[in-house]
């Protein structure tokens, strides 16, 4: 199943803001980042683990 474009950016883009504030995974935002990434996998139809890896590889580009 082909993923919306537009939805996968601005999902990324939510997680990838999220994840750089949840360093500490006992802090609110650990646990809100968990959250987001399991609602926008089943938004955008993908295995979790797949997304995660995807906001990491996008998080370590975009902080260069």
């Amino acid at each position: 199943m082909p993923v919306d474009r537009d939805l996968l950016r601005q999902a990324l883009n939510e997680l990838v803001r999220l994840k750089s504030s949840a360093a500490n995974p006992r802090r609110f935002r650990a646990q809100l980042y968990g959250s987001a990434l399991a609602e926008w996998a089943g938004v955008l139809g993908v295995n979790q683990l797949k997304l995660d890896r995807i906001v990491h590889v996008r998080g370590t580009a975009s902080g260069r």
